[in-house]
């Protein structure tokens, strides 16, 4: 993320949330959620600012987390090669990005860059059986963004569960977590980081 090396990833991070995503995730005006793929020179305001910056930011992001630092890499530099020098339109990065990942993201581009939606996640149900618990996610906002599940343990320490945005390529509504090696689970709080929930009233479980 720009910044990381002048401000440290703390602070980078905080200003990337309050300028570039804060404002679109929450307004909840529909003028906020139009697609990324809508021309610029139709759009102005917040609708413009939010596509050319913080949402296509985030969605770049997004495929990085879902392909991995050197998939992404290797993804990018090939697309790069091939339309080197010509005038490539956004489906010839999406479906270069396919070919060379071997992936068919057709979900991921659709969602992200064609669609209405948006970031919130809620818990939908807990089922815990000895040292593991089933989580089930609810995506109501319907964006297949990665999220970190912070498990807190009676002690007080906590583990980070990291899921990409790949959990949510069979089915953009719902998922269920598996997570293993707990004991004492006290708690636990979906966090998206920069992905930033729009309702974060719902993102949390307690035991008790």
């Amino acid at each position: 993320m720009i910044g990381i090396n002048d401000l440290g990833e703390e602070r980078a991070t905080m200003f990337f949330k309050m300028f570039r995503v804060n404002r679109w995730i929450n307004d909840k005006s529909m003028e906020q959620d139009i697609p990324i793929i809508t021309p610029s020179n139709i759009l102005s305001g917040p609708a413009l600012g939010n596509n050319e910056y913080g949402k296509a930011a985030l969605g770049y992001l997004a495929l990085k987390d879902l392909l991995g630092d050197q998939g992404f890499k290797t993804a990018l530099q090939g697309y790069m090669k091939r339309w080197h020098g010509k005038h490539p339109i956004p489906w010839d990065f999406f479906y270069s990005i396919n070919d060379i990942s071997g992936q068919n993201l057709n979900w991921f581009w659709d969602s992200w860059y064609f669609s209405h939606n948006y970031i919130d996640l809620a818990v939908k149900k807990v089922s815990v059986q000895k040292d593991k618990a089933t989580i089930t996610i609810e995506n109501i906002g319907g964006m297949p963004a990665p999220v970190n599940i912070i498990v807190t343990m009676e002690d007080g320490s906590q583990k980070v569960f990291h899921q990409t945005p790949k959990v949510w390529a069979h089915n953009l509504k719902e998922t269920a977590i598996i997570v293993e090696g707990l004991k004492d689970m006290k708690s636990f709080t979906l966090d998206g980081g920069i992905f930033m929930d729009a309702d974060m009233s719902n993102n949390s479980w307690n035991k008790n």
